[in-house]
Protein backbone atom coordinates (compact mmCIF):
# COMPACT_ATOMS: atom_id res chain seq x y z
CA UNK A 1 0.00 0.00 0.00
CA UNK A 2 2.76 2.45 0.92
CA UNK A 3 4.55 1.72 -2.37
CA UNK A 4 1.42 2.41 -4.41
CA UNK A 5 0.87 5.65 -2.53
CA UNK A 6 4.33 6.85 -3.43
CA UNK A 7 3.81 5.96 -7.08
CA UNK A 8 0.63 7.97 -7.24
CA UNK A 9 1.95 11.04 -5.47
CA UNK A 10 5.45 11.31 -6.90
CA UNK A 11 7.69 9.34 -9.23
CA UNK A 12 9.67 6.64 -7.47
CA UNK A 13 12.49 5.30 -9.62
CA UNK A 14 12.61 2.17 -7.48
CA UNK A 15 9.20 1.12 -8.71
CA UNK A 16 8.81 0.25 -12.40
CA UNK A 17 5.23 1.38 -12.86
CA UNK A 18 4.46 3.96 -15.56
CA UNK A 19 1.44 4.55 -17.72
CA UNK A 20 1.30 2.61 -20.96
CA UNK A 21 0.96 5.88 -22.88
CA UNK A 22 4.62 6.73 -22.22
CA UNK A 23 6.57 4.25 -24.40
CA UNK A 24 9.80 6.20 -24.06
CA UNK A 25 9.56 6.76 -20.33
CA UNK A 26 9.87 10.53 -20.76
CA UNK A 27 7.54 11.28 -17.84
CA UNK A 28 10.26 10.73 -15.27
CA UNK A 29 12.50 13.20 -17.12
CA UNK A 30 10.18 16.13 -17.74
CA UNK A 31 8.39 15.74 -14.40
CA UNK A 32 11.74 16.10 -12.63
CA UNK A 33 12.26 19.52 -14.18
CA UNK A 34 8.63 20.46 -13.59
CA UNK A 35 8.83 19.56 -9.91
CA UNK A 36 12.12 21.44 -9.56
CA UNK A 37 9.92 24.45 -10.23
CA UNK A 38 6.73 23.56 -8.37
CA UNK A 39 8.38 21.59 -5.52
CA UNK A 40 5.59 18.99 -5.47
CA UNK A 41 2.91 21.54 -4.58
CA UNK A 42 0.93 20.39 -7.60
CA UNK A 43 0.93 17.33 -9.85
CA UNK A 44 -1.24 15.58 -12.40
CA UNK A 45 -3.36 14.16 -9.54
CA UNK A 46 -3.27 17.03 -7.05
CA UNK A 47 -4.43 20.34 -8.52
CA UNK A 48 -7.96 20.96 -7.23
CA UNK A 49 -8.40 23.68 -4.61
CA UNK A 50 -11.42 22.02 -3.00
CA UNK A 51 -9.65 18.69 -2.57
CA UNK A 52 -6.55 20.46 -1.28
CA UNK A 53 -8.63 22.25 1.33
CA UNK A 54 -10.73 19.21 2.23
CA UNK A 55 -7.62 17.15 2.89
CA UNK A 56 -6.06 19.87 5.02
CA UNK A 57 -9.32 20.34 6.93
CA UNK A 58 -9.57 16.60 7.64
CA UNK A 59 -6.04 16.58 8.99
CA UNK A 60 -6.77 19.63 11.13
CA UNK A 61 -9.68 17.75 12.72
CA UNK A 62 -7.55 14.65 13.32
CA UNK A 63 -4.79 16.74 14.85
CA UNK A 64 -7.27 18.33 17.26
CA UNK A 65 -8.65 14.92 18.30
CA UNK A 66 -5.16 13.62 19.00
CA UNK A 67 -4.24 16.66 21.09
CA UNK A 68 -7.53 16.75 23.05
CA UNK A 69 -7.13 14.53 26.13
CA UNK A 70 -10.88 14.62 26.68
CA UNK A 71 -11.44 12.67 23.47
CA UNK A 72 -11.20 9.06 24.60
CA UNK A 73 -11.41 5.97 22.42
CA UNK A 74 -14.07 3.40 23.22
CA UNK A 75 -13.13 -0.06 24.42
CA UNK A 76 -13.56 -1.61 20.98
CA UNK A 77 -11.02 0.67 19.32
CA UNK A 78 -8.58 0.54 22.23
CA UNK A 79 -8.42 -3.23 21.93
CA UNK A 80 -7.65 -3.26 18.21
CA UNK A 81 -4.14 -4.65 17.58
CA UNK A 82 -3.57 -2.00 14.90
CA UNK A 83 -3.94 0.71 17.54
CA UNK A 84 -1.50 -0.96 19.93
CA UNK A 85 -0.16 1.32 22.60
CA UNK A 86 -0.33 4.41 20.39
CA UNK A 87 -4.11 4.76 20.41
CA UNK A 88 -5.10 8.05 18.77
CA UNK A 89 -1.56 8.54 17.50
CA UNK A 90 -1.55 5.24 15.60
CA UNK A 91 -1.56 5.12 11.82
CA UNK A 92 -4.77 3.05 11.94
CA UNK A 93 -6.63 5.79 13.84
CA UNK A 94 -5.50 8.54 11.48
CA UNK A 95 -6.39 6.48 8.41
CA UNK A 96 -9.82 5.61 9.84
CA UNK A 97 -10.50 9.30 10.46
CA UNK A 98 -9.49 10.22 6.92
CA UNK A 99 -11.67 7.53 5.35
CA UNK A 100 -14.66 8.38 7.53
CA UNK A 101 -14.46 12.11 6.80
CA UNK A 102 -13.91 11.61 3.06
CA UNK A 103 -16.94 9.31 2.88
CA UNK A 104 -19.13 11.63 4.94
CA UNK A 105 -18.26 14.51 2.61
CA UNK A 106 -18.89 12.47 -0.54
CA UNK A 107 -22.31 11.23 0.56
CA UNK A 108 -23.25 14.72 1.74
CA UNK A 109 -22.49 16.07 -1.73
CA UNK A 110 -24.66 13.38 -3.31
CA UNK A 111 -27.57 14.28 -1.04
CA UNK A 112 -27.15 17.99 -1.85
CA UNK A 113 -26.34 17.68 -5.56
CA UNK A 114 -29.64 19.18 -6.69
CA UNK A 115 -29.10 22.35 -4.68
CA UNK A 116 -28.05 25.55 -6.42
CA UNK A 117 -24.30 26.07 -6.35
CA UNK A 118 -23.42 22.47 -5.53
CA UNK A 119 -20.85 21.00 -7.94
CA UNK A 120 -20.04 17.29 -7.69
CA UNK A 121 -17.53 17.21 -10.56
CA UNK A 122 -14.12 16.58 -9.07
CA UNK A 123 -15.39 14.82 -5.94
CA UNK A 124 -13.20 11.71 -5.76
CA UNK A 125 -15.14 8.45 -5.61
CA UNK A 126 -18.47 10.07 -6.47
CA UNK A 127 -19.45 7.45 -9.07
CA UNK A 128 -18.96 4.48 -6.76
CA UNK A 129 -20.56 6.38 -3.91
CA UNK A 130 -23.67 6.98 -6.03
CA UNK A 131 -24.01 3.26 -6.64
CA UNK A 132 -23.89 2.57 -2.90
CA UNK A 133 -26.28 5.43 -2.32
CA UNK A 134 -28.79 3.89 -4.69
CA UNK A 135 -28.28 0.39 -3.28
CA UNK A 136 -29.05 1.62 0.24
CA UNK A 137 -31.91 3.94 -0.74
CA UNK A 138 -29.89 6.98 0.23
CA UNK A 139 -28.76 5.72 3.62
CA UNK A 140 -25.31 4.09 3.27
CA UNK A 141 -23.33 2.99 6.34
CA UNK A 142 -20.36 5.00 7.55
CA UNK A 143 -17.78 2.78 9.24
CA UNK A 144 -14.93 4.15 11.32
CA UNK A 145 -12.15 1.84 10.21
CA UNK A 146 -8.85 1.87 8.38
CA UNK A 147 -9.71 -1.46 6.77
CA UNK A 148 -11.05 -1.91 3.24
CA UNK A 149 -14.62 -2.65 4.34
CA UNK A 150 -14.94 1.04 5.20
CA UNK A 151 -13.71 2.25 1.80
CA UNK A 152 -15.77 3.67 -1.05
CA UNK A 153 -12.83 3.53 -3.45
CA UNK A 154 -10.62 0.49 -3.84
CA UNK A 155 -7.30 1.36 -2.16
CA UNK A 156 -8.83 4.57 -0.89
CA UNK A 157 -5.82 5.37 1.28
CA UNK A 158 -3.90 5.87 -1.98
CA UNK A 159 -6.56 6.83 -4.51
CA UNK A 160 -8.73 9.04 -2.31
CA UNK A 161 -8.21 12.66 -1.30
CA UNK A 162 -5.76 11.83 1.48
CA UNK A 163 -3.53 9.76 -0.82
CA UNK A 164 -3.53 12.03 -3.84
CA UNK A 165 -2.98 15.18 -1.81
CA UNK A 166 -0.55 13.76 0.74
CA UNK A 167 2.73 14.72 -0.90
CA UNK A 168 1.90 18.45 -1.31
CA UNK A 169 1.03 18.78 2.38
CA UNK A 170 4.15 16.85 3.38
CA UNK A 171 6.25 19.16 1.21
CA UNK A 172 4.57 22.18 2.85
CA UNK A 173 5.58 20.79 6.26
CA UNK A 174 2.09 20.23 7.72
CA UNK A 175 3.20 16.72 8.67
CA UNK A 176 5.62 14.03 7.58
CA UNK A 177 5.03 10.78 5.71
CA UNK A 178 3.73 9.10 8.87
CA UNK A 179 1.24 11.91 9.60
CA UNK A 180 3.23 13.27 12.53
CA UNK A 181 1.64 16.67 13.15
CA UNK A 182 3.99 17.62 16.01
CA UNK A 183 7.09 18.40 13.97
CA UNK A 184 8.76 21.67 15.02
CA UNK A 185 8.47 23.08 11.49
CA UNK A 186 4.75 22.22 11.40
CA UNK A 187 3.74 24.59 14.18
CA UNK A 188 3.94 27.69 12.02
CA UNK A 189 1.83 26.09 9.28
CA UNK A 190 -0.89 24.93 11.66
CA UNK A 191 -1.02 28.37 13.24
CA UNK A 192 -1.74 29.79 9.78
CA UNK A 193 -4.57 27.27 9.41
CA UNK A 194 -6.01 28.26 12.76
CA UNK A 195 -5.83 31.99 12.14
CA UNK A 196 -6.94 32.07 8.50
CA UNK A 197 -9.38 29.15 8.20
CA UNK A 198 -10.53 27.85 11.57
CA UNK A 199 -10.69 30.81 13.95
CA UNK A 200 -14.06 32.16 15.03
CA UNK A 201 -15.95 33.76 12.11
CA UNK A 202 -13.59 32.11 9.62
CA UNK A 203 -15.08 30.03 6.74
CA UNK A 204 -14.40 26.58 8.21
CA UNK A 205 -14.91 27.38 11.90
CA UNK A 206 -18.47 26.08 12.20
CA UNK A 207 -17.79 22.87 10.27
CA UNK A 208 -14.62 22.31 12.30
CA UNK A 209 -16.45 22.50 15.62
CA UNK A 210 -19.34 20.31 14.45
CA UNK A 211 -17.00 17.67 13.02
CA UNK A 212 -14.93 17.53 16.19
CA UNK A 213 -18.07 17.07 18.29
CA UNK A 214 -19.48 14.33 16.06
CA UNK A 215 -16.27 12.31 15.95
CA UNK A 216 -15.66 12.67 19.68
CA UNK A 217 -19.08 11.12 20.30
CA UNK A 218 -18.62 8.41 17.67
CA UNK A 219 -15.25 7.34 19.07
CA UNK A 220 -16.72 6.44 22.46
CA UNK A 221 -18.67 3.60 20.80
CA UNK A 222 -17.76 0.31 22.49
CA UNK A 223 -17.99 -1.66 19.24
CA UNK A 224 -14.85 -2.82 17.50
CA UNK A 225 -15.79 -0.75 14.47
CA UNK A 226 -17.90 2.31 15.34
CA UNK A 227 -20.56 2.75 12.71
CA UNK A 228 -23.54 4.88 11.87
CA UNK A 229 -25.85 5.30 8.92
CA UNK A 230 -25.68 8.43 6.83
CA UNK A 231 -29.11 9.46 8.13
CA UNK A 232 -27.61 9.52 11.63
CA UNK A 233 -25.24 12.35 10.77
CA UNK A 234 -26.43 15.58 12.39
CA UNK A 235 -28.32 17.68 9.88
CA UNK A 236 -26.38 20.74 10.98
CA UNK A 237 -23.10 18.97 10.19
CA UNK A 238 -24.23 18.06 6.69
CA UNK A 239 -25.37 21.62 6.02
CA UNK A 240 -22.00 22.91 7.18
CA UNK A 241 -20.17 20.52 4.83
CA UNK A 242 -22.20 21.80 1.89
CA UNK A 243 -21.74 25.44 2.86
CA UNK A 244 -17.97 25.07 3.12
CA UNK A 245 -17.27 22.73 0.20
CA UNK A 246 -20.15 23.15 -2.26
CA UNK A 247 -17.82 23.80 -5.22
CA UNK A 248 -14.18 24.55 -6.03
CA UNK A 249 -15.20 28.14 -6.75
CA UNK A 250 -16.73 28.51 -3.29
CA UNK A 251 -13.60 27.14 -1.66
CA UNK A 252 -11.30 29.24 -3.82
CA UNK A 253 -12.97 32.45 -2.75
CA UNK A 254 -12.05 32.01 0.90
CA UNK A 255 -8.74 30.11 0.56
CA UNK A 256 -7.01 32.06 -2.23
CA UNK A 257 -4.69 34.11 -0.03
CA UNK A 258 -4.06 31.23 2.36
CA UNK A 259 -2.94 28.78 -0.32
CA UNK A 260 -0.71 31.28 -2.10
CA UNK A 261 0.99 32.01 1.22
CA UNK A 262 1.61 28.41 2.31
CA UNK A 263 2.52 27.07 -1.15
CA UNK A 264 4.75 29.99 -2.22
CA UNK A 265 3.39 29.44 -5.73
CA UNK A 266 3.42 33.20 -6.23
CA UNK A 267 7.15 33.39 -5.49
CA UNK A 268 10.26 32.58 -7.53
CA UNK A 269 9.95 30.50 -10.70
CA UNK A 270 6.33 29.40 -10.08
CA UNK A 271 5.56 33.02 -9.21
CA UNK A 272 6.85 34.16 -12.60
CA UNK A 273 4.64 31.55 -14.27
CA UNK A 274 1.77 32.72 -12.05
CA UNK A 275 2.17 36.30 -13.28
CA UNK A 276 2.06 35.15 -16.92
CA UNK A 277 -1.05 33.03 -16.34
CA UNK A 278 -2.62 35.93 -14.46
CA UNK A 279 -2.39 38.00 -17.64
CA UNK A 280 -4.56 35.42 -19.42
CA UNK A 281 -7.60 36.40 -17.38
CA UNK A 282 -6.77 40.07 -16.79
CA UNK A 283 -5.51 41.39 -20.13
CA UNK A 284 -8.61 40.83 -22.25
CA UNK A 285 -12.28 40.17 -21.76
CA UNK A 286 -11.96 37.03 -23.87
CA UNK A 287 -10.02 34.27 -22.12
CA UNK A 288 -7.25 32.85 -24.29
CA UNK A 289 -4.63 30.42 -23.04
CA UNK A 290 -1.02 30.72 -24.16
CA UNK A 291 0.95 27.74 -25.36
CA UNK A 292 3.21 26.26 -22.70
CA UNK A 293 6.35 27.35 -24.55
CA UNK A 294 5.10 30.93 -24.57
CA UNK A 295 4.27 30.83 -20.87
CA UNK A 296 7.79 29.67 -20.02
CA UNK A 297 9.46 32.17 -22.35
CA UNK A 298 7.62 35.12 -20.81
CA UNK A 299 8.21 33.85 -17.28
CA UNK A 300 11.94 33.37 -17.89
CA UNK A 301 12.14 36.98 -19.10
CA UNK A 302 10.95 38.25 -15.70
CA UNK A 303 13.74 40.55 -14.53
CA UNK A 304 12.85 40.24 -10.85
CA UNK A 305 13.82 36.56 -10.74
CA UNK A 306 16.96 35.40 -8.99
CA UNK A 307 19.48 33.60 -11.17
CA UNK A 308 18.68 30.28 -9.49
CA UNK A 309 14.95 30.60 -10.15
CA UNK A 310 15.44 31.90 -13.68
CA UNK A 311 17.63 28.93 -14.62
CA UNK A 312 14.90 26.49 -13.56
CA UNK A 313 12.71 27.96 -16.30
CA UNK A 314 15.52 28.24 -18.83
CA UNK A 315 16.49 24.60 -18.37
CA UNK A 316 12.98 23.55 -19.40
CA UNK A 317 13.16 25.84 -22.44
CA UNK A 318 16.33 24.03 -23.55
CA UNK A 319 15.24 20.52 -22.61
CA UNK A 320 11.73 20.33 -24.03
CA UNK A 321 12.50 20.93 -27.74
CA UNK A 322 14.84 17.94 -27.56
CA UNK A 323 12.31 15.68 -25.81
CA UNK A 324 9.63 16.78 -28.27
CA UNK A 325 11.78 15.83 -31.27
CA UNK A 326 12.54 12.45 -29.69
CA UNK A 327 8.80 11.94 -29.23
CA UNK A 328 8.15 12.91 -32.85
CA UNK A 329 10.76 10.47 -34.15
CA UNK A 330 9.00 7.62 -32.36
CA UNK A 331 5.68 8.81 -33.82
CA UNK A 332 7.22 8.60 -37.29
CA UNK A 333 8.35 5.05 -36.57
CA UNK A 334 4.84 4.17 -35.31
CA UNK A 335 3.00 5.80 -38.22
CA UNK A 336 2.54 2.62 -40.29
CA UNK A 337 2.00 -1.04 -39.45
CA UNK A 338 4.92 -1.90 -41.68
CA UNK A 339 7.51 0.38 -43.28
CA UNK A 340 11.19 0.32 -44.08
CA UNK A 341 13.69 2.46 -42.23
CA UNK A 342 14.21 4.35 -45.48
CA UNK A 343 10.49 5.15 -45.65
CA UNK A 344 10.55 6.31 -42.03
CA UNK A 345 13.55 8.57 -42.62
CA UNK A 346 11.79 10.11 -45.62
CA UNK A 347 8.79 10.91 -43.41
CA UNK A 348 11.15 12.53 -40.91
CA UNK A 349 12.56 14.72 -43.67
CA UNK A 350 9.08 15.59 -44.95
CA UNK A 351 8.36 17.10 -41.52
CA UNK A 352 11.24 19.52 -42.01
CA UNK A 353 13.75 17.49 -40.00
CA UNK A 354 17.25 16.41 -40.99
CA UNK A 355 20.04 14.25 -39.60
CA UNK A 356 21.13 17.32 -37.59
CA UNK A 357 17.80 17.98 -35.85
CA UNK A 358 18.38 15.68 -32.89
CA UNK A 359 22.14 16.30 -32.53
CA UNK A 360 21.68 20.08 -32.59
CA UNK A 361 19.00 20.07 -29.89
CA UNK A 362 20.98 17.55 -27.84
CA UNK A 363 24.11 19.69 -28.07
CA UNK A 364 22.39 22.57 -26.27
CA UNK A 365 21.86 20.26 -23.30
CA UNK A 366 25.27 18.59 -23.43
CA UNK A 367 27.00 22.00 -23.55
CA UNK A 368 25.49 22.90 -20.17
CA UNK A 369 26.24 20.13 -17.64
CA UNK A 370 24.11 21.91 -15.04
CA UNK A 371 20.97 21.03 -16.98
CA UNK A 372 21.47 17.29 -16.70
CA UNK A 373 22.71 17.70 -13.12
CA UNK A 374 19.11 18.44 -12.12
CA UNK A 375 18.28 14.76 -12.61
CA UNK A 376 19.22 11.59 -10.78
CA UNK A 377 18.40 7.89 -10.86
CA UNK A 378 16.12 6.77 -13.67
CA UNK A 379 15.66 10.28 -15.08
CA UNK A 380 19.39 10.86 -15.38
CA UNK A 381 20.05 7.44 -16.92
CA UNK A 382 17.34 7.85 -19.54
CA UNK A 383 18.31 11.39 -20.47
CA UNK A 384 21.95 10.35 -20.83
CA UNK A 385 21.01 7.50 -23.15
CA UNK A 386 18.74 9.71 -25.26
CA UNK A 387 21.44 12.35 -25.65
CA UNK A 388 23.89 9.68 -26.74
CA UNK A 389 21.66 8.08 -29.38
CA UNK A 390 20.65 11.51 -30.69
CA UNK A 391 24.23 12.15 -31.74
CA UNK A 392 24.37 9.19 -34.13
CA UNK A 393 25.61 10.10 -37.60
CA UNK A 394 22.44 9.64 -39.62
CA UNK A 395 18.68 9.35 -39.22
CA UNK A 396 18.58 5.57 -39.61
CA UNK A 397 21.12 5.11 -36.82
CA UNK A 398 19.18 7.52 -34.63
CA UNK A 399 16.00 5.51 -35.20
CA UNK A 400 17.76 2.23 -34.50
CA UNK A 401 19.14 3.69 -31.28
CA UNK A 402 15.71 4.96 -30.27
CA UNK A 403 14.22 1.54 -30.92
CA UNK A 404 16.82 -0.12 -28.67
CA UNK A 405 16.13 2.49 -26.00
CA UNK A 406 12.36 1.85 -26.26
CA UNK A 407 12.91 -1.90 -25.96
CA UNK A 408 14.95 -1.33 -22.81
CA UNK A 409 12.23 0.86 -21.24
CA UNK A 410 9.52 -1.68 -22.00
CA UNK A 411 11.65 -4.58 -20.78
CA UNK A 412 12.04 -2.81 -17.42
CA UNK A 413 8.23 -2.81 -17.20
CA UNK A 414 8.00 -6.48 -18.20
CA UNK A 415 6.07 -5.38 -21.29
CA UNK A 416 6.53 -6.05 -24.98
CA UNK A 417 7.93 -3.30 -27.21
CA UNK A 418 5.49 -1.49 -29.44
CA UNK A 419 7.53 -2.06 -32.60
CA UNK A 420 10.27 -4.31 -33.96
CA UNK A 421 12.98 -4.07 -36.59
CA UNK A 422 12.83 -7.13 -38.83
CA UNK A 423 15.82 -8.08 -40.93
CA UNK A 424 17.51 -4.82 -40.09
CA UNK A 425 15.34 -2.89 -42.55
CA UNK A 426 11.60 -3.35 -41.85
CA UNK A 427 9.77 -1.69 -38.94
CA UNK A 428 6.78 -3.72 -37.70
CA UNK A 429 4.31 -2.05 -35.32
CA UNK A 430 2.34 -4.22 -32.88
CA UNK A 431 0.07 -1.50 -31.47
CA UNK A 432 -2.29 1.05 -32.96
CA UNK A 433 -0.46 3.32 -35.39
CA UNK A 434 -0.01 7.00 -34.74
CA UNK A 435 -1.28 9.71 -37.04
CA UNK A 436 1.51 12.08 -37.93
CA UNK A 437 1.07 15.84 -37.61
CA UNK A 438 1.72 18.09 -40.57
CA UNK A 439 4.87 20.14 -40.88
CA UNK A 440 2.93 23.26 -39.91
CA UNK A 441 1.34 21.54 -36.91
CA UNK A 442 4.72 20.49 -35.53
CA UNK A 443 7.41 22.98 -36.47
CA UNK A 444 10.91 22.15 -35.31
CA UNK A 445 11.20 22.86 -31.60
CA UNK A 446 7.47 22.71 -30.84
CA UNK A 447 6.67 21.45 -27.34
CA UNK A 448 4.59 18.38 -26.46
CA UNK A 449 5.01 18.19 -22.67
CA UNK A 450 3.41 20.80 -20.44
CA UNK A 451 5.37 20.70 -17.16
CA UNK A 452 2.24 21.02 -14.99
CA UNK A 453 1.10 24.29 -16.56
CA UNK A 454 -2.46 22.96 -17.23
CA UNK A 455 -2.64 21.73 -13.62
CA UNK A 456 -1.30 25.03 -12.31
CA UNK A 457 -3.81 26.89 -14.44
CA UNK A 458 -6.62 24.70 -13.06
CA UNK A 459 -5.55 25.26 -9.46
CA UNK A 460 -5.31 29.01 -9.97
CA UNK A 461 -8.72 29.17 -11.64
CA UNK A 462 -10.15 27.47 -8.56
CA UNK A 463 -8.36 29.90 -6.29
CA UNK A 464 -9.93 32.76 -8.22
CA UNK A 465 -13.34 31.27 -7.56
CA UNK A 466 -14.33 30.83 -11.22
CA UNK A 467 -14.26 27.03 -11.72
Amino acid sequence: MDILNEVLTEFDDAVGIELNVDPLGLLVIWSTYGQNIFRHRISSISNDVRNFTLNLFNHAVIRSLIEDDEVVLGKGLRNLPAYGERGKDSAAFKQACLIYLENAFTYTMIEAQSQNGVETTGVLGISKARRRWDETQGNPPLRFSHESNAHILVRQHSLGVSGRYKTPLVEMKFFDGTYDYALPESRVQWEKVRMQLLAKSKPLANLYNLTQKHLAELLTDAHRIPECNFSDLPRELKRAFVAAFSSPATVGEYTHDFWLEVTDLNQGAPGALYKVLELEWKSTSQHQERQTAGVFALAAANRSLSIAEKTKLEYVCVLEPFLAEIDLMLSVMLSAKSQTLVEATNKWRSLGRTARTLPDSALLIRDNPNIQAQTSGTASARLTELLLLACSENIEQQMEGLLRYHEKVMQARSQSPWLRLVGGIQLKVDVRTRQLPTRNERPVGAWVHHYYIPQFRHLLSGMRGIV
